[in-house]
């Protein structure tokens, strides 16, 4: 019987169905030694952002024959390690598009309508008064600047459009119109367009040297100061020493972030000195939903290969025909 490593709990379904077809080997407390001498041994694995599957871990997994990462992004893979040794790396990035997208939104509107700062006042300080201090804003009619327009992208702006009113620009380099669901968009020929014409900002790239910092000090300088910006996608493509200094400065008027530089991020990290940041601890596609689409995603995923079928979403899908048999 196959022999698949995971290293954190699968939704219900997702775990069920993986049991019926594989031995699930479970180790859930990041012990490095535990985690080493399973991968000498298994055929596949289903890794969380957690579990780093770099060269030294995928070359002494003789056996293995798939990689699996639940939703979209797969940068804690070594994807040109995991081809060379002939390994398929599945991933599901249908999964999380409305979960996550659904979180952009919530971020959006906790920054426009300053939550956080009223909960804390009333709830900590029995502060009732500051309803008439701190003054929201409507979205309807202002402009979200979209960077990056993947499943993800265009079902924020769809939302965002079709329920609240608001329009939508674009910057994506490699956008292929034809393939976008949501069409009622208009396209920026550069972020710097971009930035300096939003009202909120959301990011949607994959993080990669190309990415890396790319909404740095001159960004966050073109941006209206009444702009906010919103990152579900990952910690690196800001600098975040950068935003601090322009959260401190008052160059943008707060921020929504799901994702960070260093995860976990530590606990005086000066982000969270700001009211006008609204944080969460990257579970925007958390949701009973989302981890039932992304668990059953890769599941099915690691069974193809295993079964020697073809997966639906596989990222190194040229080295199908030379895998590891």
């Amino acid at each position: 019987m196959k022999r698949v490593l995971v290293d954190r709990p699968l939704h219900r379904e997702a775990f069920e169905l993986l049991s019926k077809n594989v031995k699930v080997i479970e180790i859930y407390d990041d012990d490095s030694r535990k985690i080493e001498q399973a991968l000498k041994v298994v055929d596949g694995v289903i890794c969380s952002a957690a579990l780093k599957m770099r060269e030294p871990q995928i070359s002494i997994a003789k056996n293995l024959k798939v990689i699996g990462r639940p939703g979209v992004g797969y940068d804690s893979v070594d994807v040109e390690a995991s081809s060379r040794y002939g390994i398929p790396l599945v991933y599901t990035p249908d999964a999380p598009t409305e979960s996550v997208a659904e979180h952009v939104i919530a971020l959006m509107l906790m920054c426009t309508k300053s939550i956080n700062s009223v909960q804390k006042a009333l709830k900590e300080e029995g502060n009732f008064g500051i309803r008439t201090k701190v003054t929201g804003i409507e979205v309807e009619n202002k402009i979200l600047g979209l960077v990056g327009f993947g499943r993800i992208g265009q079902r924020v702006g769809e939302i965002a459009s079709k329920g609240l009113g608001m329009k939508v620009l674009v910057f994506d380099p490699y956008l292929d119109k034809k393939r976008c669901t949501f069409k009622d968009f208009e396209l920026m020929n550069s972020l710097d367009e971009l930035l300096s014409g939003s009202d909120i900002v959301s990011l949607h790239v994959p993080f990669s040297e190309a990415t890396a910092k790319m909404i740095g000090k001159e960004e966050f300088l073109l941006m209206k100061k009444s702009a906010y910006l919103i990152n579900t996608a990952r910690g690196g493509v800001i600098d975040e020493e950068a935003l601090i200094e322009a959260l401190g400065k008052k160059e943008i008027a707060g921020a929504g972030l799901d994702v960070y530089v260093k995860e976990p991020p530590e606990t005086d990290n000066k982000l969270f000195d700001f009211d006008n940041v609204v944080a969460t601890p990257h579970l925007s596609s958390f949701t009973d939903d989302g981890k039932r689409k992304m668990g059953v995603g890769v599941v099915r995923g690691i069974l193809d290969v295993l079964s020697g079928n073809m997966p639906e979403f596989i990222v190194n899908g040229e080295i199908w025909e030379n895998r590891r048999m």
